[in-house]
């Protein structure tokens, strides 16, 4: 893995490459993986240049306190709700060790969570990125590890769906948002699998979760293909009706998320979920 420091519209990153494909993560903000692709290729991660996505989040953090999306890769913790919506603004540490690449924010002090980030390059395109949330406070805390990757319109996702046979029993579930018009163009769902497309030109959002085991998916962007790969704890407990693949579209952006399983977690343990990335 080589490395070397860049920029970006938020201020410094660290780019890191195997020699076949990149990333960047910000280092004023975040951490975000605010770009990533295949060598000598655009990066088809979404940029919020233009702040179209932001929230005032005063009430929960304090006075003329705004979350911004930024774009790109980055760590939240699920059920959705309000304080979710972490403003994290803060410049990021970073260590390297061998094909290892750490980023750790500041600790996230009203949620009483130390999030990290590590980036572990396995060659020929392939990367599994860490994520943690460290319990730093006194008593014992719920936590989801929420991993959503904001990627730009214009391309399409495609989740496999489960075939197995289970007799009487139910195999597969769909979760649906309030905001969705189900008979929106961009959402296809076949016997094996749930398809859908995102377009500047979208009208209103649009989202989707369902239980996966294993977790894949499979967005494609012009010649990009990019590929999240989850082991599954079977038994586990998921937010939005047990879902641990959400995927959202709107006008500007296209995610796709994994969810790690709901646990306890006591006072200094951490919580880690990992996504294994192969771009093509």
């Amino acid at each position: 893995m080589d490395y070397k420091i860049g920029s970006c519209f938020l201020g410094k990153t660290l780019e890191l490459t195997d020699g076949k494909i990149y990333l960047a993560v910000t280092l004023d903000v975040g951490p975000r993986i605010i770009a990533m692709g295949k060598v000598g290729g655009e990066s088809i991660m979404y940029q919020d240049v233009d702040d179209n996505v932001n929230k005032d989040v005063s009430k929960e953090y304090g006075e003329g306190k705004w979350w911004h999306i930024y774009g790109g890769h980055r760590i939240w913790i699920s059920p959705e709700d309000e304080t979710t919506y972490y403003p994290d603004c803060n410049p990021v540490s970073y260590s390297i060790d061998g094909n290892d690449a750490t980023f750790t924010p500041p600790v996230w002090a009203e949620r009483g969570v130390q999030p990290e980030l590590k980036l572990t390059f396995k060659g020929d395109g392939q990367v599994d990125v860490a994520m943690s949330l460290k319990n730093v406070s006194a008593e014992q805390k719920t936590l989801c590890v929420w991993a959503l990757t904001v990627l730009k319109v214009g391309g399409t996702v495609v989740v496999p769906l489960s075939t197995k046979d289970t007799g009487y029993l139910a195999n597969r579930n769909l979760v649906i948002w309030h905001y969705n018009d189900i008979k929106d163009e961009r959402f296809s769902l076949e016997n094996d699998k749930i398809i859908l497309k995102s377009s500047k030109d979208a009208k209103g959002p649009f989202k989707v979760g369902s239980y996966l085991n294993p977790i894949h998916t499979e967005y494609s962007y012009g010649d990009t293909l990019f590929i999240k790969d989850v082991e599954v704890e079977e038994g586990s407990k998921y937010p939005d009706f047990c879902s641990n693949m959400e995927t959202y579209t709107n006008q500007y952006i296209h995610e796709v998320e994994t969810l790690s399983p709901i646990k306890q977690v006591a006072p200094g343990e951490t919580l880690t979920h990992i996504e294994k990335w192969t771009i093509k």
